[in-house]
Parts: structure tokens; sequence; C-alpha cells
């Protein structure tokens, strides 16, 4: 391990005792400086760390292996030339500003690092916050999506129920057209047994007309009727065409709805992963 010693307790002094408390392999002995409020000097005392006015016989100990002179003056220089053990390292205070820019250099950097740390920790904050109210509106539309679907398919039976039925009407309207067609023969009997009589069929004759007349107006009725219904079932088909469309529209956007709830699922794992890597940076 590396004993050293400090000359200077001002803010170089001080940007030398922070550089060396995060080096396990560096024993910091002493601080020396002969004002016993300067900024080193405090910080010695708080870590238990020997603090001294007069630093000549401290650098005669073979055991020390390195001073670092950050005062500058030539006064302090010649002081250790002078007394110094023959073994004994010296960082003079060029080298001595040289370490102090590199630890503010390095403060600097940490400052900085915990910022964007901060920073990061918040963007990844918001971005989970975000992402969880676009998976709770996604889950709501998925299953508005899914009712929809289920909806479309329940309007797409009935609509086909209800073409069925009204197809079923044809067989209807083929019993009355039949009807009417036995019926205008009879009327065209009993108009020629009417003829056939004479006069005495005279009132006959007119039973006769109105009951062609009758099946006249039921066959063209029924014909009215078929292409009503004809188009009603047209329509119907339409219209279950169009909810069956509308239906597989409804489950493709429930499937699509899934894949982006997965996708969101790696968002969030992403937004945590960012905030353990902020809050790992801010500790450095």
């Amino acid at each position: 391990m590396l004993s050293v010693g400090i000359i200077g307790g001002g803010k170089g002094g001080l940007s030398i005792i922070q550089l060396v408390e995060g080096m396990q392999d560096v024993l910091l002995k002493w601080v020396a400086d002969l004002d016993e409020n300067a900024p080193a000097i405090r910080r010695a005392r708080e870590k238990g760390i020997k603090t001294t006015g007069d630093f000549t016989p401290l650098i005669r100990d073979s055991s020390l292996d390195m001073v670092i002179e950050v005062t500058g003056s030539d006064k302090v220089r010649s002081l250790i030339v002078e007394n110094k053990h023959p073994g004994l390292a010296v960082i003079e205070a060029t080298g001595a500003r040289f370490l102090v820019d590199v630890v503010e250099q390095r403060e600097e950097m940490i400052r900085r690092l915990h910022g964007e740390a901060e920073t990061l920790s918040q963007n990844a904050e918001t971005l989970n916050d975000n992402t969880a109210q676009i998976r709770e509106s996604m889950e709501q539309l998925a299953g508005e999506a899914e009712k929809l679907a289920q909806t479309g398919r329940e309007m797409g039976e009935t609509a086909k129920e209800a073409a069925r039925a009204i197809s079923d009407t044809h067989n209807i309207l083929n019993i009355i057209r039949d009807i009417a067609d036995k019926t205008n023969i009879i009327g065209l009997n009993a108009a020629i047994e009417a003829a056939r009589v004479g006069d005495a069929g005279r009132g006959f004759a007119v039973v006769a007309d109105e009951i062609r007349k009758l099946a006249d107006s039921s066959s063209s009725s029924v014909q009215q009727i078929s292409d009503i219904t004809e188009n009603i079932v047209n329509f119907m088909e339409k219209i279950a065409e169009g909810i069956s469309n509308a239906s597989e529209t409804a489950q493709a956007q429930a499937a699509l709805t899934e894949e982006i709830l997965a996708s969101l699922e790696g968002t969030t794992s992403i937004a945590a992963v960012l905030k353990e890597m902020a809050a790992k940076l801010a500790k450095m």
C-alpha cells in the first residue's frame, strides 16, 4: 500500500483528498497546512486523518512513500528538499495541479452523469406511465372490438334467418297464385255455363265475372308481393354480407389489438430496464 502525505490545505489539497479517498491501495497519512480552518484540514479532521502545521519531521519518516505539494510556494519546496528522506517521491504543485484538474473534471463528469441519470429516470417513468395508459386503452378497445365482433356474428345470423323466413313466403305466394289460377278457371267455366243457359244464367254470369276479377286481382297482388319479397331478400342478403364483413373487420381489429398489447408488454420491460440503469448511474 502506498502511504501519502499532502502539503497544502486549500481547495487543491481538498481535491487531492477526494481523489485519494477512492483509491483502495493508497493510505493518506496526514495533511499539513498552517491554517487550521483550511478546507482540506477540516475534511481530514472529519475523516480522522492526522493534521499538522509542520510537515518537516513527517517527511523524514522512511515509511512515507510520497508527498504531494499543492501550495506552489518556493519556500515549501525548499523545505521539502532539505528535509525529505532519500526515497521519498515528491509531486510538486504543477503535477498536483494536473491531478486536481483530473479530479475536478471527474467530479464534473459525475455531476453531469447524475443529471443525465435523473433525466433518464424521469423519461423512463414517463414512458412507463404512458405505456400503462395506452395499454389500458388498448385493453378497452380489444374488449369493445370483441363485443362488436360477437354482435356482428349474432346480427349476421339474425339477418340470415330473416332472409330465410322471407324466402319461405314464396311458398305461400305460390299457393295463393295456384288458388288464383284455379279460381280464374272456375270463373271462366262459370261464365261459359252462364252463357250456355242464356237469360236464366245472367245473374250467375255476373258472379262468375266477379270471381274472375278477384282471381286476376289476386294474381296481380301476388306478383307485386313476390317482387317486393324478392327485393327484401336481396337487401337482407346484402345486409348480412355487410354485417359479416364488419364482424370480420372487428375480429381482425381485436387480433391486432392483442398484438399491440404484446408489444406494449415489451415496452414496459424496456422502461423498467431504463429506470434500473438510471438508478445505477445515479449511484456512481
